[in-house]
């Protein structure tokens, strides 16, 4: 029998409820609310109510308690669960050490 696949992140996830607000890069006008699901210090997955496009650029400004993340990030993977509902994985390109911290700290707490 063969082995469980070993997890190949980096930057493991967590199961998180964060608010977000979405940005695309280049789209001023695709500005829109969202949920976390799982966020870790290399990425995220969270539920959108439109698919973005995988390779997408886009910006997030994740709330988390007393302030707010602010990265940039490529869509590496969508999956439509049901209509008006897209499930979105993210990797981070670019965090701050300081964000990215207060980010793993909220995850840890």
């Amino acid at each position: 029998m063969p082995d469980k696949p070993r997890e190949q992140r980096r930057f493991p996830r967590v199961p998180a409820e964060k608010a977000l607000l979405v940005k695309k890069i280049g789209d001023e006008t695709s500005e829109s609310l969202a949920k976390t699901r799982t966020v870790g210090g290399g990425g995220c997955m969270f539920v959108h109510h439109e698919p973005l496009g995988v390779g997408a650029h886009i910006e997030l400004l994740i709330s988390l308690p007393g302030r707010v993340v602010k990265t940039q990030g490529r869509v590496v993977w969508e999956v439509a669960t049901d209509p008006g509902r897209v499930e979105v994985g993210v990797e981070f390109l670019s965090i701050s050490p300081k964000d990215r911290r207060a980010l793993e700290k909220a995850l840890t707490e």
